[in-house]
């Protein structure tokens, strides 16, 4: 292949990854407006009436969404938060453990939704620290002071500290509910995966990041979910504190199942192209 040929590939992938990323701008947004939003008619009604609170939130969640959006990893996570985000409001609803305003099991757009709050927790993690770590192991001259002042120690000891915080302070309200028939095969199921996938291929200072951007992020979704009614969780708390420490880990979990997604899909497309090779 001439050194002209090889601009032209090059030029020719450039502007395929251009327009696959502005599709996925584009969808994404659409998710924003018809799962969070209801709609345009909804979503203005929505934004008039709640006000200065709804628009910032909405400029915060779209700002986020696009901080340096790339396709090629915002895709698998939307994926992969979709798809662990559907199992766990399965469980959650048809349980009884939190139920929605409209009763359904779970709200159709509660699994975009999920997808969407995924990607505002790992851009949250990349504009306090960086890119350098949101790719698996990155050069350590990218870590950012705010990691530097958090020795490993200190982070192991946070990771189990405070979700063993949240539910001792929550221990009397978890301990009045009925959990008889909550606690089954589902439940156990997903506690193996989640233990699986936050142990696959684990990085102590990535998974660090994610669970306190996953806390930031998601204490913030569960206050103004349970503050407004939208959803009741059957310890009736505002928000329980038990879900907090929840929402990094999950984080962390559907993080890493992004990752396995895309080592498949890069392992079938190479045995494809050598496939291809020997067929010539």
């Amino acid at each position: 292949m001439s050194f002209i040929q090889h601009l032209k590939k090059r030029a020719s992938r450039i502007r395929a990854g251009s327009v696959f990323n502005f599709l996925a701008r584009v969808f994404f947004l659409w998710i924003i407006l018809q799962s969070a939003l209801g709609g345009i008619e909804t979503g203005w009604i929505i934004l008039t009436q709640v006000g200065a609170p709804a628009w910032i939130a909405l400029a915060i969640v779209v700002a986020l969404v696009l901080y340096r959006s790339d396709a090629r990893a915002d895709v698998p996570l939307f994926i992969a938060a979709y798809a662990l985000g559907y199992w766990g409001e399965w469980w959650g609803t048809t349980r009884g453990v939190w139920t929605y305003s409209n009763g359904q099991t779970p709200p159709d757009y509660l699994p975009p939704l999920w997808a969407i709050g995924l990607l505002t927790v790992t851009h949250l993690r990349a504009l306090i620290i960086g890119r350098g770590l949101t790719r698996r192991n990155a050069d350590k001259k990218f870590l950012s002071a705010f990691l530097r002042v958090n020795p490993r120690p200190i982070k192991i000891a946070l990771l189990i500290a405070i979700p063993a915080l949240a539910f001792a302070i929550s221990a009397p309200q978890l301990a009045a509910v009925d959990w008889s028939g909550r606690l089954d095969a589902h439940f156990i199921a997903g506690i193996i995966v989640g233990i699986a996938l936050i142990a696959y291929r684990f990085d102590l200072d990535d998974a660090f990041a994610l669970f306190v951007c996953g806390m930031i992020l998601g204490g913030t979704y569960e206050w103004l979910g349970t503050y407004i009614g939208e959803w009741t969780y059957i310890t009736r708390e505002i928000p329980p504190l038990w879900i907090i420490p929840l929402w990094g880990l999950a984080c962390v979990a559907m993080v890493n199942l992004s990752r396995l997604f895309t080592r498949i899909a890069h392992a079938i497309s190479v045995g494809l192209f050598k496939e291809k090779i020997k067929t010539r």
